[in-house]
């Protein structure tokens, strides 16, 4: 038993982490007034580039940056990354067509 209150006495001078509280606050901050319809740019006049990384049959990667997710690290804590569920940010529409050759017509199909 004194081996058991030991241990939990250490635990209890170990430095507590603050990292939760601030990805927290962070978190409600970036996403309080985050619109997924919105296309991330600072200007609407502005393009947006996005990157795809491509195998023969389907898109590995999709790569741009989100204007309307960047933060001060000193005012989180020094947080610099935040995991977000993807169903809460703005997706670029994307419609892919596979085009091919068939008996010399070529011809564009749809992927979708």
């Amino acid at each position: 038993m004194v081996p058991i209150l030991a241990a939990f006495a250490l635990l209890a001078l170990l430095p507590v982490s603050e990292q939760g509280p601030h990805e927290k606050r962070l978190l409600n901050a970036l996403l309080a007034s985050y619109n997924t319809l919105e296309r991330p740019v600072a200007n609407e006049s502005e393009p947006l580039e996005v990157r795809f990384g491509l195998t023969l049959q389907q898109i590995i990667d999709v790569e741009w940056n989100d204007y309307n997710l960047r933060w001060n690290e000193s005012e989180y804590g020094g947080v610099k990354d935040l995991r977000i569920t993807p169903n809460k940010l703005w997706k670029p529409d994307v419609l892919m067509y596979n085009r091919y050759v068939s008996t010399g017509m070529v011809s564009d199909r749809a992927m979708g």
